[in-house]
């Protein structure tokens, strides 16, 4: 370990944690997992018959974002190279970081050329990972921000936005493509032999999703006439109650029937409401891991305040501070 981290704790420095636990185990061990999700995934799933069009949104998603990463990782490697070649020593746990995030974001940018891989950005693994790496950078930038590095900062806080966008992307695209076979929960809220004029089809825009355009028949009923209780909207079938208990039940019965000395409650969840309550759950687990992150940046801001200084760390906390209140 002394050769990968030379004068340096492995985990913990004394007041946060090590460079080189920042770097090994918050990036380079996160990065690994990536690119073994992706290539494991890319071999077994790969599709000759995927001739599937892509829209502009998704181009933007799948070709664009993953350039820009490559982009930015690749300054950290063009840095390391420079200070190199001026003869400055450079520990191997800064190359084996800023390599790894390099590799994951052109794995992406080339297996997104190919038509053939493009069921591999929709595959539920992958997504089900990029809901947690983004976690993984939010701790690599609160690391990162104890070293009051203004570009570096500003890279990482750019990096891990682009991990949340990629992350949310890729869940949207998922969604949309297996809208043939999704249950009612990603279902548009109002039927479509409703008697108010309905515009909701299947293939609305991303940006109809995030802007709760199926309920827009209930505002236009709202205008002509005041709304009663037969307008309130039912529920769907499968997130009725009685039905819901139905199925536990059902599938904690199957559940006794196959181990009947050590039945498991949570197989049993997971069989009755399936995966997306659990990727809905992971979104609000990063989104309430970025509201932490709000009160420590602005106490880190109030800090700057009172010291009067005079650099550009304050406004990349302010920047960072306003960009977690946007997200």
């Amino acid at each position: 370990m002394d050769f990968i981290c030379p004068n340096s704790p492995f985990v913990w420095d004394g007041s946060t944690f090590s460079k080189c636990f920042d770097d090994m185990i918050l990036d380079f061990a996160t990065n690994m997992v990536t690119i073994f999700i992706i290539l494991i995934i890319g071999i077994t799933q790969r599709s000759p018959r995927q001739n599937q069009r892509i829209n502009l949104m998704e181009k933007v998603f799948l070709h664009i974002l993953p350039l820009v990463g490559a982009c930015l990782s690749s300054v950290d490697v063009i840095l390391l190279l420079k200070e190199k070649l001026h003869g400055e020593f450079v520990s191997y746990h800064e190359w084996l970081s800023s390599c790894s995030e390099f590799t994951v974001w052109t794995i992406i940018v080339l297996l997104s050329r190919c038509a053939c891989f493009h069921c591999l950005f929709c595959h539920r693994i992958l997504c089900f990972w990029w809901i947690i790496k983004p976690v993984m950078g939010i701790l690599h930038q609160l690391v990162t921000f104890s070293s009051f590095e203004v570009l570096k900062c500003l890279k990482e806080i750019c990096l891990v936005l682009l991990d949340i966008m990629f992350g949310i992307s890729i869940n949207i695209i998922r969604v949309k493509r297996a809208s043939s076979r999704r249950s009612s929960i990603e279902e548009s809220l109002l039927s479509v032999d409703g008697d108010v004029e309905e515009d909701c089809n299947t293939d609305s825009s991303y940006w109809d999703l995030m802007a709760f355009k199926s309920i827009d028949s209930v505002m236009n009923r709202g205008v002509i006439k005041q709304l009663d209780f037969e307008d309130l909207l039912g529920l769907p079938t499968d997130m009725d109650p009685s039905t819901c208990h139905s199925k536990l039940l059902s599938c904690w019965q199957a559940q006794r029937s196959c181990n009947c000395t050590n039945p498991s409650l949570v197989r049993a969840i997971c069989c009755a409401y399936g995966y997306p309550y659990i990727c809905l759950g992971l979104l609000k687990v990063v989104n309430d891991s970025i509201g932490f992150a709000g009160p420590l940046l602005l106490n880190k801001l109030i800090k700057f305040l009172q010291q009067g200084s005079g650099h550009l760390d304050g406004y990349v906390l302010a920047i960072a501070l306003g960009l977690t209140s946007i997200l």
